[in-house]
């Protein structure tokens, strides 16, 4: 029986499967890590008579806030209507955000600059990106999209050993409630059901592969949730 759109939906976010990058031709994928801008900035190229779109859905981040350093070459739409009304930004929630490039407007004291930074709160990180704005040349993407940060499989051998324990299916119950609270699963759905099934199995001393087998979910996906769940994730990834 084909799985819901919503257990879909979850399964991608959550366990952090992809395409590699550059996998089509309109989109390219970054890690979580790279654009926050842990190092440097990504530069996102805005060229004439074309836009970028910024998927924030795959990391199940919701966008609070964005501003532009330099706003007169760039416009800013977002899937959430709420996030265009200056006087209520506390309303907002958006998860993907539209760049398009304008004509150089004139605004007095803002001098004129090739490039400028957009950032972006959102409910659990700080994004920046590096917005330039070529004169020719095509666009190598449309989409940009931010892909869960991998981790190691020394770090993930490690967080598969520890969500045995009793500690371990207490991070898998919370980083439950946190997709259901990000609306990435509901209960009651299918998917809320087996994994229901799964912290049953987890509780009685089941080992995590059998638990997952005999519930009938990925194994990456709780390992995913027992990350979201856990509220100190140093060990998980690698300090």
């Amino acid at each position: 029986m084909m799985r819901s759109w919503k257990t879909l939906t979850l399964s991608l976010v959550l366990a952090g499967i992809s395409n590699p990058a550059w996998a089509q031709a309109a989109t390219r994928t970054i890690s979580n890590r790279a654009a926050r801008g842990d190092h440097a900035p990504v530069t996102v190229e805005l060229h004439p008579g074309h836009g970028v779109t910024l998927n924030f859905r795959p990391v199940g981040a919701v966008v609070h806030r964005a501003w532009l350093d330099d706003p007169s070459q760039v416009t800013l739409d977002f899937d959430d209507t709420r996030c265009a009304a200056v006087a209520a930004p506390g309303e907002c929630a958006a998860t993907v955000i539209h760049l398009r490039r304008i004509h150089p407007l004139s605004f007095p004291g803002l001098p004129t600059t090739d490039t400028t930074t957009l950032t972006i709160v959102t409910d659990h990180d700080i994004y920046t990106f590096q917005l330039a704005f070529p004169m020719s040349g095509a666009p190598a993407y449309s989409i940009l999209a931010i892909q869960p940060d991998t981790q190691s499989p020394y770090a993930t051998a490690i967080l598969t050993t520890q969500i045995s324990s009793l500690t371990g299916v207490r991070w898998v119950e919370q980083g439950l409630l946190e997709a259901q609270r990000r609306n990435l699963v509901a209960s009651g759905d299918p998917l809320w059901e087996r994994l229901q099934a799964l912290l049953d199995l987890l509780k009685q001393g089941t080992p995590l592969t059998e638990a997952a087998q005999l519930a009938g979910v990925s194994e990456a996906l709780v390992l995913r949730l027992g990350e979201l769940g856990r509220s100190d994730s140093g060990l998980t990834q690698g300090r």
